[in-house]
């Protein structure tokens, strides 16, 4: 009935657009960014969709305990490990852009840049 009552009257269609371009944009602003403060031994997907990036970083550095030096700075992310099957990957991680305007993008970007140089 919720779903019903979103695409009934045509909202879906007409919103779908505004967002996208929102996202197209935050998305093109953390991948500036990413490419600007990250180490060269750090790589990233480009998504052709969705809302977000994902990142393989040296083999050395766990993601996990990265993320208890990130809090404490206020970034967050998603570390990667639980998105496997199997063993995870500590040196992966996943970044959303969809709910972070461009501004706190380029500021979380460069102190995880800092501290993927630290590390």
């Amino acid at each position: 009935m919720a779903v019903y009552e979103i695409v009934k009257d045509g909202f879906l269609e007409e919103h779908l657009p505004n967002v996208r371009e929102i996202y197209r944009a935050q998305g093109s602003c953390m991948l500036d960014a990413i490419k600007r403060e990250f180490p060269s031994t750090v790589t990233w997907t480009k998504p052709e969709g969705g809302m977000f990036i994902w990142l393989t970083l040296p083999e050395h550095i766990d993601s996990t305990k990265l993320l208890e030096k990130a809090i404490a700075q206020n970034v967050a992310f998603v570390p990667g490990a639980p998105f496997y099957s199997g063993a995870g990957r500590a040196n992966t991680l996943r970044l959303s852009f969809a709910t972070v305007p461009e501004d706190k993008i380029r500021t979380g970007i460069a102190i995880l840049g800092k501290l993927l140089k630290e590390a």
